[in-house]
């Protein structure tokens, strides 16, 4: 038996330009989020869902449309705050993805903003993640590593409670500046300077995030 705390892991939070990216050109210049949908893989072709919210989501059905690394994509759910969908494509073989597969990482959240990609990737090992970084340099594949830890048995990793990272970023902030406190350490305008977006936007992204926090409260109470 390992002993308590063993390592089981590296954990790498790393950013991506939107450049030549899957639905890079959608992203940019928008205020449009795409999160992929964690799942098991069940053939040698990934098969992702993702979900999609913003105001020009009109923009992501004709990108899809007109990729030609897009077999077949289709909407599978949609609602006034987001859209849900399946599409099968082609993985490139010096790319991102492919990079973090032959390196035997796992990506565990990827999400696409204006900013470019965050991606988690799980590695088994330290040399593992030191082959990925390498590899990268090989294949001049531009990201810019924020983070990298060990993984520990005993940690679990935080629920999203169905936040964007977006919204959850604008949470974390405005609760750390003390935007939340009676009397408030810092107001909105302040928050959302730091964040770069205007007083509106950050209210309408707090507001969707708590209600998101609160909606998964409730449904997680027995009755």
């Amino acid at each position: 038996m390992p002993d308590e705390g063993t390592g089981t892991g590296y954990e790498v939070e790393l950013l991506c330009p939107l450049d030549g990216s899957y639905l890079g050109t959608a992203l940019e210049d928008s205020d449009l989020e795409v999160l992929f949908v964690p799942g098991v893989p069940v053939s040698g072709n990934p098969v992702p869902y993702f979900t999609v919210q913003g105001s020009d989501v009109d923009a992501v059905d004709t990108l899809l449309e007109e990729h030609a690394r897009v077999e077949q994509y289709e909407l599978v759910a949609s609602s006034p705050e987001q859209c849900l969908y399946r599409c099968q494509w082609e993985i490139e073989d010096d790319g991102i993805i492919e990079t973090i597969r032959t390196c035997d990482g796992i990506v565990q959240r990827m999400a696409g903003t204006s900013d470019g990609w965050v991606l988690s990737v799980f590695f088994p090992s330290n040399e593992h993640a030191a082959q990925f970084h390498d590899a990268c340099l090989d294949r001049r594949i531009d990201i810019d590593v924020r983070r990298v830890e060990r993984s520990r048995l005993d940690e679990r990793q935080l629920p999203d409670y169905g936040l964007s990272e977006k919204q959850r970023r604008a949470l974390q902030l405005a609760f750390e500046r003390g935007y939340f406190e009676t009397p408030k350490e810092a107001s909105l305008a302040d928050v959302a300077d730091e964040i770069g977006i205007s007083e509106q936007a950050l209210s309408q992204r707090l507001r969707r995030g708590l209600n998101g926090l609160v909606e998964t409260v409730i449904d997680d109470v027995d009755p």
